[in-house]
């Protein structure tokens, strides 16, 4: 899966409050992200909302995505198009929605020398980044094949949905040469 897009930058300890409000909550618990898409970073970064395009990335560093409520923030982001988190450290529960979900969350070492607006191409399956704006790469933790094919589907729920769908597939097919099979013996033995 390769991604491209501009770096935004963020610092350490962030958690889903510094994104969302708390005021915002019923929105998360009422699912509803593309309303919630507007509220984001409003204290700290009123203009981010209108400055981002879908496709951009964030960067971080350590302990990103702290706190509760994170499939709001989770969701929020994948409303305004961010394709992707990169930090040097996630909070267990910031990782783990955020791919249930459909949003890559990769681990980053080193984002020193990104500067916010660099375009950046990322395979991430790969181990290295490449920041297209200053012409060097930059190391990221590559994600696994597994967890690459559960984002292309979209997520952990759309993944089970059509790992189902494969395996029904499967059995009907094994279940339709069962049923030939028994009955050419039938007409053989008739």
């Amino acid at each position: 899966m390769i991604i491209e897009g501009r770096a935004w930058l963020f610092g350490d300890n962030l958690s889903a409050t510094h994104f969302l409000s708390a005021k915002y909550d019923p929105l998360v618990r009422a699912g509803k992200f593309d309303e919630l898409a507007a509220h984001v970073l409003e204290d700290s970064r009123p203009d981010f909302v209108q400055r981002v395009r879908s496709g951009d990335l964030l960067f971080a560093g350590n302990a990103f995505g702290t706190g509760k409520h994170l499939e709001g923030v989770v969701g929020a982001l994948m409303a305004l198009g961010i394709r992707a988190v990169f930090a040097r450290t996630f909070a267990a529960g910031w990782e783990r929605d955020s791919m249930n979900l459909g949003l890559a969350a990769v681990l980053c070492p080193g984002t020193e020398l990104l500067r916010e607006g660099d375009r950046v191409r990322i395979d991430l399956s790969e181990p290295f980044a490449h920041n297209l704006s200053a012409s060097h790469r930059f190391a990221i933790v590559p994600t696994s094949a597994s967890m690459l094919e559960m984002l292309e589907a979209g997520g952990l729920e759309a993944f089970t949905v059509k790992a189902r769908d494969e395996l029904l597939s499967i059995a009907a097919q094994r279940i339709k040469r069962q049923i030939k099979a028994k009955l050419a013996e039938q007409a053989a033995a008739a």
